[in-house]
């Protein structure tokens, strides 16, 4: 069992997994170099952090997140980034 912490590192996940990575590889439906990828900090998107961590949540039987690990590195959706930022400036504009 994995000692309760308000944060933790990806690398130390990895360390302390209770399960082969071939094992949360096939659990959580990312491919073991993805995998590898994300333990070393490469850039990974949102979507497969969250496959990760929704996996390490049920291995640990912790809620984690990407708000209480570290060293995980998710790309930011450009182009829902931009419409957001267009939304927000038209409704800004409208109040004007």
């Amino acid at each position: 069992m994995m000692e309760q912490k308000d944060t933790y590192d990806i690398q130390e996940l990895f360390a302390l997994l209770p399960i082969a990575i071939a094992e949360l590889a096939r659990r959580s439906g990312i491919n073991e170099v993805t995998l590898a990828r994300m333990r070393d900090g490469r850039k990974t998107r949102r979507d497969t952090v969250n496959k990760l961590l929704l996996e390490l949540s049920k291995v640990y039987q912790q809620p984690l997140s990407i708000r209480n690990v570290t060293g995980l590195n998710a790309q930011v959706n450009k182009r829902l980034d931009t419409k957001q930022t267009k939304q927000e400036d038209t409704q800004i504009e409208t109040l004007a």
